[in-house]
């Protein structure tokens, strides 16, 4: 992000986009609803390996084993998805190359064949097609088809007949970092043909989840829409941007770079609300000892700054002393003209320059289970209608520690 992107707050509201949670007033509606595009995919899929399974008691004589690569391989058009996964033997350590192996059109025998035969496999590779279903709220990983392959002087197992390898629970998440660790939340999960739909509920605020889980209108609008290098969209309720903000930032510094004005200006109780693509952002901004009531408005199908206004606090100069109260009046008249002059300067620096922001600097921490991500969002297009902003950008999103079990 150049100096000349708008800052005000920006890099926060990003943030906890990148979370793929909010906070809101309760109904039916989903908090945030998020799609994962193609290019992202992948990316999400490795973050399930290595996976531990335990299997059945006496199942192929395995108490466990583990899926180390997962590829995903669309959706099966009745709301689940398929995937690829690479089985070794529990003991075995994680193969990197075995994700070069997988292709979604290949024969699962094949596959298992050329994988048990390369350099540094196990004693025997089991390749299974998995599928993938979600209901309210359940994500579970069943095996619909296997094959398996093994060294010369080894047999391999056969996982045929194991229906189910791994469910997780989506509801009464904690999935916010301190402070907000209290709040519980609910995600539905659905699968169109080439993305992924992730819609995020108030824990226990949801009866029927998947009507929000299909494209609709407005999501295949939004994914129309977004830049050719996007990888995600995202859309919230503005809801979700003012309780978040009141939790995480009471008060932030903004950076002021321009003419005459190199000292830093602090944000307070900074709220948003917006409607058809227009976006206001209002709060208390500080410069120095002098206190405005501050707004930026933003407007077009993407949104940019068109107008900062400050008003200063007013001041009652109705005391006895008359001049006390010409001095004051004086004051607050100079007040008023700064305010208009700063405000003036702002509107001249960021009018035309689009609401975005990043988060590559600051990466997002977060835990599901016992699992901790590091994630990043970089927005390329930001755009308002009616009570929900979006976002379209770049994320990534990556493991830090542990290992899902």
């Amino acid at each position: 992000m150049n100096q000349r992107q708008l800052r005000t707050g920006a890099a926060l509201v990003a943030a906890l986009f990148g979370l793929f949670v909010t906070i809101a007033k309760a109904d039916e509606r989903p908090l945030m609803r998020a799609v994962i595009l193609p290019d992202l995919i992948p990316s999400v899929a490795q973050q399930f390996v290595p996976m531990a399974v335990d299997l059945p008691a006496n199942f192929a004589n395995l108490r466990r084993i583990k899926i180390v690569a997962l590829m995903y391989c669309g959706g099966d058009n009745h709301g689940g998805a398929n995937a690829l996964g690479v089985v070794y033997p529990d003991r075995s350590a994680p193969l990197a190359a075995a994700m070069g192996g997988l292709s979604c059109s290949e024969p699962l025998s094949h596959i298992a064949g050329r994988l048990a035969h390369s350099s540094g496999a196990p004693d025997w590779v089991e390749v299974i097609n998995t599928h993938i279903t979600w209901t309210p709220w359940q994500l579970r990983f069943g095996v619909a088809d296997t094959a398996s392959a093994s060294k010369t002087g080894h047999s391999a197992p056969s996982l045929q007949g194991l229906a189910e390898i791994k469910t997780f629970a989506t509801s009464d998440l904690q999935i916010l970092p301190s402070p907000g660790d209290n709040y519980r939340f609910d995600v539905a999960i659905g699968f169109t043909n080439s993305t992924i739909v992730a819609a995020i509920f108030q824990n226990g605020h949801a009866a029927s989840p998947q009507q929000f889980l299909s494209s609709d209108t407005l999501l295949d609008a939004e994914i129309s829409a977004a830049p050719a290098q996007a990888n995600f969209v995202a859309d919230a309720q503005y809801g979700f941007v003012n309780d978040l903000l009141r939790i995480y930032a009471p008060s932030y510094e903004i950076p002021i770079h321009i003419q005459n004005m190199m000292q830093p200006m602090l944000a307070k109780h900074v709220q948003v609300s917006g409607g058809d693509n227009t976006m206001t952002v209002a709060g208390r901004l500080s410069l120095g000892e002098i206190v405005y009531h501050a707004t930026v408005r933003s407007q077009g199908n993407d949104l940019t700054v068109s107008q900062i206004t400050l008003q200063p606090p007013t001041v009652n100069c109705t005391g006895d002393d008359l001049m006390e109260r010409l001095r004051c009046q004086g004051q607050q008249a100079a007040i008023s003209a700064s305010s208009a002059a700063v405000a003036a300067a702002l509107t001249n620096y960021y009018q035309g320059q689009p609401f975005h922001y990043s988060t590559v600097d600051h990466p997002l921490r977060f835990a599901l289970g016992d699992t901790e991500y590091s994630a990043t969002v970089q927005a390329l297009k930001s755009s308002s209608r009616a009570s929900t902003i979006s976002e379209a950008g770049r994320a990534s999103i990556q493991k830090v520690a542990g290992e899902i079990r």
